[in-house]
């Protein structure tokens, strides 16, 4: 009884990466479920804006018009850490007014992030297409891009979901009365 049959050939042979056979042409097995490019008018945009700089350099729209995405994330994830921050103080620092405000600013933002996550999927993807992302020693780019694809989708499920939680918080936060 000898092994005739190996099986697949994967990616990584580290335990803790995933452990999905490398696709021969990548491209040609992208998830069905990931649109990189969403909708025809999407790609158009995104072919027209190749020879723009970089994603990551772009000036940003308003409020901040002169930041860029990363410093403008940058601000972002330190504004959530100042509000844990703050929260941990207890409740003397805050109201229940301040508690409803904050819930429905975070689902503000929640409602943002699968849109912001489906378009930096798009960045990625164009990027690769673009060359723009180099092979490194005993990498497949388009693997990881395939991956990274797919992780971004499953955040913006993810943020669909943290959203709706929120939606349900704040309509229950505003059942509650202050004792005054």
């Amino acid at each position: 009884m000898g092994l005739s049959h190996r099986g697949p050939v994967f990616a990584s042979g580290h335990a803790s990466m995933p452990q999905r056979p490398v696709p021969e042409q990548p491209w040609r097995e992208m998830p069905k479920r990931v649109r990189p490019y969403g909708s025809a008018e999407d790609a158009e945009y995104a072919a027209l804006g190749r020879g723009q700089p970089r994603a990551g350099d772009q000036i940003a729209g308003e409020p901040g018009s002169t930041m860029t995405m990363r410093e403008i994330a940058c601000q972002a994830a330190e504004a959530i850490r100042a509000l844990r921050d703050l929260a941990s103080a207890g409740t003397g620092f805050a109201s229940l007014d301040d508690a409803r405000e904050v819930i429905a600013r975070l689902e503000q933002m929640g409602q943002d992030l699968p849109q912001l996550c489906e378009q930096l999927a798009r960045i990625l993807v164009v990027q690769r297409e673009e060359g723009q992302i180099a092979r490194g020693p005993g990498q497949d780019p388009d693997f990881w891009v395939v991956e990274a694809v797919e992780a971004l989708a499953a955040a913006g499920r993810a943020a669909d979901m943290m959203t709706a939680a929120l939606d349900q918080a704040g309509k229950t936060s505003g059942e509650l009365r202050s004792a005054r």
